[in-house]
């Protein structure tokens, strides 16, 4: 019995061991789970405070970044001591031309051609010339609105000045608030934005490049119509005092009130445009004799979108007694031996189709004409005059290629004749070349 017992207590004894072992095991297992489970929620609320923190740093550096990136973004529209942002703009150009005839002067000057069989005609044959004076540079201001008010400004400087064409020179010159500008810019009787594109800085027969001091007062009546009057001041003109003998002598004008000078425009949803516009100047002079009157102008001037890549540009202009607003035309006017004064009067007319051919490649095809009044006393008193025209007109063809956004590279081939008052003949036969960078 005890033999038997003793048989059964040793597998028993193991079955014990065995579960009290299986037991701590188990028991070791649930601890080390238990540990592991703590370790990761402690490496979880590390990683939670990590985040925070950098958060937090983040936040802190916000209005630094922020800052740095509106610097960036400023760097076009920079801020004046006075509080204007003010936005700087400009090109460089670089002109050529090579002229088979024409004037002395490296851009157009068609109404002063020498004449054929002159002396001068060979002086100006078989010529290249170059610049880069018409290189010019400006800032545009504007300051925070006062209320309801806008205030700004524009000043615009080139090197196109002087007799030579190669000083300093102001363009524009304004400060604006509201609908008022005071100062220099381009008279509200110009209309450069109906003149045929061109190569040639100085533009050709019938444009203007007029810039005048000026108060002027813009009323727009609705989203298509606006109406612009202005006062300016269009300076002294120096002409010429003729007699029947052919003598002549200075007078200086003078203006006794401001050039009065009204405008409308009209823009069309399709984006064609029409401008009329009119002045009256009441002139002056230090001649002896009846001298005092009044010159007037009258245009009627725009656009017409012929097709998507099509666009017509054309102007017409009536003008007696004055010179400042039309390039290219004769004296104002002149006295006769009576000293009374006699007013030139003409006719002027531009015409252009400018063709986008590709998005990069586009062309323009021009003329311009100019017809003096030969019925009347000016003409009589300056039929022997050679400097005076009874008729200019110029035609030209161009290319302009936009290689890249800020560059422009123009060809240009124009011809021109003008004809005096006694019919004498003078040629401009001439190819120009531009380069331009806007920046």
């Amino acid at each position: 019995m005890k033999k038997y017992l003793d048989n059964m207590a040793q597998p028993a004894l193991g079955l014990a061991i065995l579960i009290i072992t299986t037991s701590n095991h188990a028991a070791m297992t649930l601890e080390q789970q238990v540990a592991h489970l703590q370790k990761q929620v402690q490496e979880l609320q590390t990683l939670m405070q990590q985040q925070k923190q950098a958060s937090e740093k983040i936040s802190a550096d916000l209005p630094i970044l922020q800052e740095k990136s509106a610097l960036k973004t400023d760097l076009k529209q920079m801020v004046t001591k006075g509080g204007a942002e003010f936005e700087l703009y400009g090109n460089v150009r670089a002109d050529a031309s090579y002229q088979a005839k024409g004037p002395s002067t490296m851009y157009n000057y068609i109404s002063a051609v020498p004449l054929e069989g002159s002396v001068n005609e060979g002086n100006n044959s078989d010529k290249f010339q170059s610049t880069l004076n018409a290189t010019r540079f400006g800032f545009n201001f504007k300051t925070p609105k006062i209320g309801e008010h806008s205030v700004g400004g524009k000043v615009e400087m080139d090197f196109f000045g002087g007799a030579g064409r190669d000083s300093f020179r102001i363009r524009h010159a304004y400060l604006t608030y509201d609908q008022w500008l005071i100062g220099q810019t381009w008279s509200n009787f110009n209309a450069i934005e109906y003149f045929p594109e061109t190569v040639d800085a100085s533009l050709s027969v019938g444009g203007s490049l007029t810039r005048v001091p000026q108060v002027k007062f813009s009323y727009p009546v609705d989203k298509n119509m606006n109406l612009a009057f202005s006062l300016e001041d269009s300076k002294a003109e120096t002409v010429t005092t003729t007699g029947t003998q052919g003598f002549t002598t200075d007078a200086r004008a003078k203006l006794k009130l401001p050039s009065a000078v009204g405008r409308l425009n009209y823009k069309f949803d399709n984006g064609s445009a029409l401008s009329g516009r009119l002045f009256l100047t009441q002139k002056s002079t230090n001649h002896e004799g009846n001298d005092d009157f009044l010159a007037w102008g009258a245009a009627l001037g725009g656009k017409y979108q012929v097709a998507e890549n099509t666009l017509l540009r054309f102007d017409y202009n009536h003008i007696k007694g004055d010179t400042k607003n039309v390039l290219w035309s004769n004296y104002a006017y002149v006295f006769d031996v009576n000293g009374e004064m006699k007013p030139n009067e003409f006719d002027v007319v531009t015409l252009g189709l400018t063709q986008k051919i590709t998005p990069k490649i586009r062309s323009t095809l021009g003329f311009g004409y100019m017809r003096a009044n030969t019925d009347n006393h000016f003409a009589d008193l300056v039929r022997n005059d050679l400097t005076q025209n009874k008729e200019l007109k110029e035609g030209w063809i161009n290319m302009f290629y936009n290689p890249v956004k800020p560059i422009n590279l123009g060809v240009e081939y124009m011809y021109g004749e003008r004809k005096t008052f006694d019919d004498q003949k003078g040629i401009d036969n001439r190819v120009n070349f531009t380069a331009i960078y806007d920046f």
